[in-house]
């Protein structure tokens, strides 16, 4: 009973003590708001008593800015959450190096440390974004404000300063959560792929730990020399095909996704090389493709891609793949290959399947080890025979001399890890050499073959009019090789890394590598962003290169000559595209673009005072777009150059002199010198010379000689007035001065050589002496 009225008691006082608290604290509370009102109040009244003709004015606004609060912005600390993000991603870095060497309980220790960061980096997430949340809702609550009361730095000048001041604050700390919002998908993904490897690290290891109790590595004088059976060979084939579980895990766990991609590709690859093929059996009965050969080439298209699909592809999918690929090729090339190209092409199909099947059933058994080797020294001895046969670089079967040095240095790895007792590596080897070898043949067709389709849309093109006869196909060609030679440099590194069983290493390595990131000053980035910039701006800057022939169209490279007035606006075009591509490449970069007008500003002084010439000629060019003073195509004369313009740059014009010489021009020189513009108003011009008539000629009949010499031109203008007069009167010859309007200024020497040649033989068969001199300049 006592303890009973005890605890009441005690309930009692402890409710009692409860309330008390929260009074203090209400009256702590009430007494800082009266504080901060009267504070308020004092400043107001201050602010009053200093005359401002755009001071604040009236109450309401007042309490209205009263609202936006902007205390909660330093409980916002994105310096110490980049930290702590910055910590994790090098905690991250470090779990690189769990391989299958490491132990077991290591192995979980570590995903369990990963699982609590994911744990961690989540709940950043979720106060991101309810900070985002905050500052999202004071940014709508001053965009009312200024929009309610229509403030402005005329009206209501110090809200409008404070305002403006508090949404530059907001921006700041949005911009800086985005950008820790971004580091933490990377790094979660990054930890999820962790994750991913550890998992399949242990699968390793469990494997390796079945292969351990059931062989023992040992030199090749001690292993083992009991007798082969069959049920021996069973089982090595068993236990060989056991180490590859990643088939399962490839077939039920490859995205989706990805493989849509390659079958929408190879539909793609397939439509396009049987519409070409139909364009030019329309135009060539000679030309033909059949039906086996569009189904084979797609075949080939889809499986040499095939391991951009999912990089942990297996070794056995990889060696089928190479298999029916070369067996195609086979197939395609049975018409172009000789008989010795054949031979070789068979006895390495031949010899690849072996080589195969004797890697599948090895073990540790004596025999079964010096046949390895006797393959692998077989592979060296065909490879050699090969290299030597087959010279020509373009033939098929050829063997570059780094591909030689390579295949030459897996075999001897692969025998020397037989030898020693490695014999699960050397199987690895002896498969990635023999997969390597197939691969380098059907890489070398696949390329050709790519070529090919592309010279043949050029040709249809060609019979067509198509859009590809507007680029040089040289050029085309030697841009589509260096491509096909990147991807097929991939393809080989992923799939000799799968038969070495190396590609989670290496994959790790690369994420490592490119992930990494880095800073110079207070600019952060990761060499993956950096490679992403780049080949964003190189293809901003072909495409603003292109645009015109893109566009309006062309030749062989060559924009058409119908192009003229139409190429005014391009090279405004041309600035936009490289003004989107650099701040694309910039947003890539993972650069802010706050930080990056921070740098232009400091940089400006400079870049005004080293790069005037620069500036000038491209602020002229703008100048040019939209004066106008000349067009592309137009005839002008600057100085003592003379030509047609091919083209209005950013920085400089291109002028095509009579000879055929392309002048480069800065626009600044166009804008500030004294220009000529023959076709401004019209394309015909006016042109005259001089002409030294016998004086024993007739003067009537030669006038007449002449009228007739300049209407047999095709430059000549009849409907235009022309004319011939008497310049001067020597001793033995009369100077006639001729004058006519030409359809074109740049044919105006085409004509005189046209009225020169008719003459020439007029005056030479009536005996008469007759010559031309050019007049003088200012005549």
């Amino acid at each position: 009973m006592k303890l009973g009225i005890v605890t009441r008691f005690i309930f009692v006082l402890s409710l009692l003590t409860f309330q008390l608290q929260v009074f203090a604290q209400d009256s702590v509370q009430v007494r800082r708001n009266l504080t901060s009102d009267r504070t308020a109040a004092h400043g107001s009244f201050n602010r009053r008593s200093v005359t401002d003709s755009t001071r604040v004015g009236n109450d309401s606004l007042r309490n209205d800015l009263k609202k936006v609060n902007l205390t909660f912005l330093s409980n916002i600390r994105t310096g110490s959450m980049a930290d702590f993000v910055a910590q994790l991603n090098e905690k991250s870095n470090t779990y690189t190096a769990t391989n299958t060497g490491s132990p077991k309980d290591s192995i979980a220790a570590i995903k369990n440390s990963i699982h609590e960061e994911i744990r961690q980096l989540k709940s950043i997430k979720g106060s991101i974004s309810n900070y985002s949340n905050s500052l999202h809702v004071t940014q709508d609550q001053i965009r009312n404000l200024v929009s309610h009361y229509d403030i402005s730095a005329n009206n209501h000048s110090r809200a409008y300063q404070y305002l403006d001041n508090a949404q530059l604050k907001l921006s700041s700390k949005m911009d800086s959560l985005e950008t820790i919002n971004r580091t933490i998908d990377g790094l979660i993904a990054k930890n999820q792929r962790h994750l991913i490897r550890l998992d399949a690290v242990h699968e390793v290891k469990n494997v390796s730990k079945k292969v351990d109790s059931t062989s023992s590595k040992s030199s090749i004088w001690k292993a083992n020399t009991a007798a082969i059976s069959k049920d021996v060979i069973l089982n090595n084939i068993r236990s060989n095909y056991s180490n590859n579980t990643s088939i399962d895990k490839y077939v039920n766990r490859t995205d989706w996704a990805s493989r849509v991609l390659l079958i929408v590709l190879g539909l793609g690859y397939c439509y396009w090389i049987v519409r070409v093929s139909y364009a030019l059996r329309q135009n060539d009965p000679e030309h033909n493709l059949a039906i086996d050969a569009i189904v084979g080439k797609t075949i080939i298209f889809l499986l040499t891609l095939l391991p951009f699909v999912n990089f942990f592809t297996p070794s056995f999918i990889l060696q089928a793949s190479q298999l029916v690929i070369m067996l195609i090729f086979m197939f395609l090339l049975r018409h172009r290959m000789s008989g010795l190209q054949r031979k070789i092409a068979v006895i390495l199909i031949v010899f690849y399947l072996l080589d195969v099947f004797v890697n599948m059933i090895v073990s540790d058994d004596l025999f079964l080890r010096i046949v390895c080797i006797a393959f692998n020294l077989i592979a060296l001895g065909l490879v050699s025979y090969t290299k030597r046969r087959i010279k020509n670089v373009d033939s098929p079967g050829y063997i570059s001399n780094f591909i030689y040095v390579v295949f030459a240095i897996l075999n001897i790895t692969a025998i020397t890890l037989n030898v020693i007792g490695h014999v699960e590596h050397s199987r690895s080897f002896s498969i990635a050499c023999a997969v390597g070898l197939v691969q380098s043949f059907t890489l070398q067709y696949f390329a050709d073959m790519i070529k090919a389709d592309v010279r043949n849309q050029f040709k249809k093109d060609r019979l067509t009019t198509g859009f590809w006869m507007r680029f040089n196909e040289q050029r085309t060609l030697a841009i589509i090789t260096e491509i096909l030679r990147i991807v097929c440099v991939l393809l080989a590194i992923i799939v000799l890394a799968n038969n070495l069983q190396f590609i989670e290493t290496l994959l790790v390595l690369s994420e490592t590598f490119f992930g990494k990131v880095r800073s110079i000053g207070s600019i952060s980035f990761t060499l993956g962003n950096l490679v992403v910039a780049v080949l964003v701006f190189l293809v901003a800057n072909w495409f603003q290169k292109n645009i015109s022939l893109i566009v309006l169209g062309g030749e062989d490279g060559q924009l058409n000559q119908a192009y003229n007035q139409k190429m005014t606006l391009f090279p405004l075009f041309r600035l936009a595209i490289i003004l989107i591509g650099f701040f694309m490449a910039i947003s890539a970069l993972g650069m802010s673009l706050d930080k990056l007008t921070v740098v232009i500003g400091a940089l400006s002084v400079g870049i005004g005072l080293g790069m005037q010439n620069i500036i000038n000629n491209f602020v002229s060019g703008i100048i040019l777009v939209f004066d106008k003073p000349f067009r592309v195509g137009d005839q002008i004369e600057l100085a003592d150059k003379k030509g047609r313009v091919k083209e209005i740059g950013i920085r400089a014009s291109v002028l095509k002199t009579g000879d055929g010489a392309d002048v480069i021009i800065p626009n600044g020189d166009l804008l500030s010198g004294r220009v000529v513009n023959w076709t401004l108003s019209q394309e015909y011009s006016k042109t005259s010379f001089v002409l030294h008539v016998d004086r024993k000629a007739d003067l009537e009949q030669a006038r007449k000689w002449i009228k007739e010499a300049m209407e047999s031109s095709v430059h000549f203008i009849k409907d235009r007035d022309s004319g011939i007069s008497i310049q001067d009167i020597s001793e033995e010859m009369i100077y006639l001065s001729v004058s006519g309007w030409v359809n074109f200024a740049a044919n105006a020497s085409s004509f005189k050589n046209d009225v020169l040649l008719v003459l020439y033989k007029k005056f030479e068969a009536e005996g008469l002496k007759f010559y031309s001199v050019i007049p003088p300049k200012g005549n």
